[in-house]
């Protein structure tokens, strides 16, 4: 049998390591009864920390580098879930304007510590094996490479 044509290319052991990273939040997440994935979750936090303007499905899908049918698709379910709420632009009715409802707005007010130390605890996790230098290097060659990417 031949080798997989990705198998330990760089790209596949990203991949691989982001798989690992969500799936760590999501169950960090389970364990504080939030019923939320982590991208839905980094939508909604994307919304709270900018509640002093409203934001597109546009800029939130830049701003989270999420392609356009995962962006709408987390939309759909947190509206859905009563958390967010959308309308038509005024200026552009081609875009999509999303609000936090009430009880989105609550339930981040309430939750937004406990996500930000799982996110933390996450990050921890990811890098507990690594020397202080060796973290600072790869924070600086994960840089270099989304901004080679983006």
């Amino acid at each position: 049998m031949s080798t997989p044509f990705f198998k330990d290319t760089l790209a596949q052991q990203l991949k691989i390591l982001n798989l690992a990273v969500e799936k760590e939040m999501n169950k960090g997440l389970k364990r504080l009864d939030i019923s939320l994935t982590s991208t839905q979750v980094a939508v909604l936090m994307q919304m709270y920390l900018n509640t002093d303007q409203s934001l597109t499905q546009k800029q939130v899908e830049t701003a989270l580098k999420l392609s356009h049918p995962t962006t709408r698709g987390i939309i759909k379910r947190l509206t859905a879930t009563g958390l967010l709420q959308t309308s038509p632009a005024v200026g552009d009715q081609r875009q999509i304007e999303l609000r936090l409802t009430p009880a989105g707005t609550w339930f981040m007010k309430n939750h937004a510590g406990q996500i930000q130390a799982q996110a933390t605890q996450t990050e921890d996790k990811l890098v507990s094996n690594l020397s202080t230098a060796d973290q600072v290097t790869l924070q600086r060659l994960l840089t270099t490479l989304l901004t080679t990417m983006y």
